[in-house]
C-alpha cells in the first residue's frame, strides 16, 4: 500500500488513524463471517478501486467508459466465486464485442484504442488478483490464512513508514514514489518476518512457514504499490481518489493486498498443503 509522506502534517496522521479504527474492525468482521459477506466486501471494494482507476484515465483525457470496466470486473469475480457455472468465457466474449462496437460507432476521439482497452486491462488486473482473495478465503481455515497474508504486508508497511522516516536515505524508485527508501523496505521485511512467524505460531502453524510467507509478501507486495504509483504519476494525480480520509483512495489501500493475496494463496497450496 502507498506510503504516506515522511513530513506530512499531524492532522493527516490523525485522519489515517481514525479511518483505520473505523474500517479495520469492519473488514475483520466480514472476513471472519466469510461466505457471502466476504464476497460482497471484495466485490464492493474492487468495484470502487476499478471506478477510481477509470476515473484516473478520464482525468488524463481518455474517454474511458466506466460500465465496461465494472462489468468485466464483476464477470471475473463471479467466475472465481462460481467456477462451475462457466460464465466467464461467454460473458467476456460478449463484453469485448459490445465494447468494441461501442467505440467503433460512438467514440469520436483520437484515442479509441486506449479508451477501449485501458479500462478492460485495469479490470482484468484488479479482478484477477482480487479473485485470489476469494480462493484463499475458501481454503480450510481460510479466514485465518487471509489474515496471515494481509498482516504480513500491514506489518511491513507500518514498519517501512517509521523506519523510513527515522533512517531512510536511499530512495527505491524516486521517479515513481520518491519517499520510499531501501532502509524502510528492509525494516519492513524484518518486522514482517518476525510478526508473521508469531502470528503463525498463535494460529498453530509452523513458525517457519509464517516467516517465509512474511518474507515473500513483504518483498513482493510493494510492487503493487509501485504499480499504482506508476499509474498515478503518468495520469498526474496524487491519490487515486479521496474516498478514505487521510489515506486517499481505495485503490491506494488495496494495491499491495492484491499481490499479497496471490503470494499467500500459491504459497499455501503449493508449499504448506
Amino acid at each position: 500500500m502507498s506510503s504516506p509522506g515522511s513530513s506530512g502534517p499531524t492532522s493527516s496522521l490523525i485522519q489515517r488513524l481514525i479511518s483505520s479504527i473505523v474500517i479495520f474492525p469492519i473488514v475483520l468482521g466480514l472476513l471472519a463471517l466469510g461466505g457471502w459477506w466476504f464476497s460482497a466486501l471484495v466485490l464492493v471494494v474492487m468495484s470502487l478501486a476499478t471506478w477510481e482507476y477509470v476515473r484516473m484515465l478520464r482525468h488524463h483525457g481518455y474517454r474511458a467508459p466506466y460500465a465496461f470496466a465494472i462489468l468485466a470486473l464483476w464477470a471475473i469475480l463471479s467466475d472465481f466465486s462460481f467456477p462451475d457455472i462457466r460464465l466467464l468465457q461467454p460473458t467476456m466474449a460478449l463484453l469485448l464485442f459490445v465494447s468494441l462496437c461501442w467505440h467503433i460507432l460512438r467514440d469520436r476521439t483520437s484515442t479509441k484504442l486506449e479508451n477501449w482497452l485501458l479500462p478492460l486491462g485495469g479490470a482484468l488486473y484488479i479482478g484477477w488478483m482480487a479473485g485470489h482473495m476469494l480462493l484463499l478465503r475458501a481454503l480450510d481455515r481460510g479466514g485465518y490464512l487471509v489474515f496471515l497474508s494481509f498482516a504480513a504486508i500491514w506489518l511491513a508497511d507500518s514498519a517501512a513508514y517509521f523506519v523510513g522516516r527515522a533512517w531512510g536515505k536511499h530512495r527505491m524508485a524516486p521517479h515513481l514514489s520518491p519517499k520510499k527508501t531501501w532502509e524502510g523496505m528492509v525494516g519492513g521485511i524484518v518486522v514482517s518476518i518476525v510478526g508473521s512467524a508469531i502470528i503463525a505460531v498463535l494460529g498453530d502453524l509452523n513458525w517457519a512457514h509464517g516467516a517465509l510467507l512474511g518474507l515473500l509478501v513483504s518483498t513482493l507486495a510493494p510492487m503493487g504499490d509501485l504499480g499504482v504509483s506508476m499509474i498515478k504519476r503518468q495520469v498526474g494525480v496524487k491519490d487515486t481518489s479521496n474516498l478514505i480520509p487521510g489515506h486517499g483512495g481505495v485503490f491506494d489501500r488495496i494495491d499491495s493486498l492484491l499481490i499479497a493475496a496471490i503470494v499467500g494463496y500459491y504459497y499455501i497450496i503449493w508449499v504448506m498443503q
